[in-house]
């Protein structure tokens, strides 16, 4: 068995290039599970641009955790970034949320070792809660249910215009 290396990495131009196929990859599994089930409604099946000028920013006022999965050959082989932030609720109350989560289908494996990684760093950090928007009906929302999350709350969206054709 292929040993697999999760580590904790900053943020920059060059890793955000190498997590850009493996997001596509996530939208589009997203896609498949969600269909016509969330706000798009059909336009689900995009082309991720993510604004990686934001995620830097971030990653400056170290407001972001990015840890990575990778192979013995150093290829990405799954991916967590997280977003930590005071809650405007309980202002010296730190959270996590995290924002992109994926590992690719043959690796999926370490993900209980990696999830485990994640909520540890979390901890370290003294993060109080983490969350985990994920789809009720996908996968992740069974895995993490078993691993002692609840659901909280439902965010309810409302598609007001068209995304602009590409």
């Amino acid at each position: 068995m292929e040993a697999l290396t999760i580590a904790i990495e900053p943020m920059t131009h060059e890793l955000a290039q190498e997590i850009l196929p493996l997001g596509q990859a996530s939208w589009d599994e997203c896609s498949e599970i969600k269909k016509d089930t969330c706000a798009y409604h059909g336009q689900r099946g995009l082309k991720v641009d993510p604004n990686i000028d934001v995620y830097l920013a971030l990653e400056a006022a170290h407001m972001l955790l990015t840890m990575t999965l990778r192979d013995e050959a150093g290829t990405l082989r799954g991916y967590c970034v997280a977003i930590l932030y005071y809650s405007l609720h309980l202002r010296k109350e730190l959270c996590g949320n995290v924002d992109m989560f994926y590992v690719q289908p043959d690796y999926r494996r370490a993900m209980s070792r990696f999830i485990t990684s994640v909520e540890e760093e979390l901890r370290q950090r003294n993060v109080s809660i983490v969350g985990w928007p994920v789809s009720m009906s996908g996968k992740m929302f069974d895995i993490l249910q078993k691993r002692g999350y609840t659901p909280d709350d439902t965010v309810m969206e409302l598609k007001l215009k068209d995304l602009p054709k590409e």
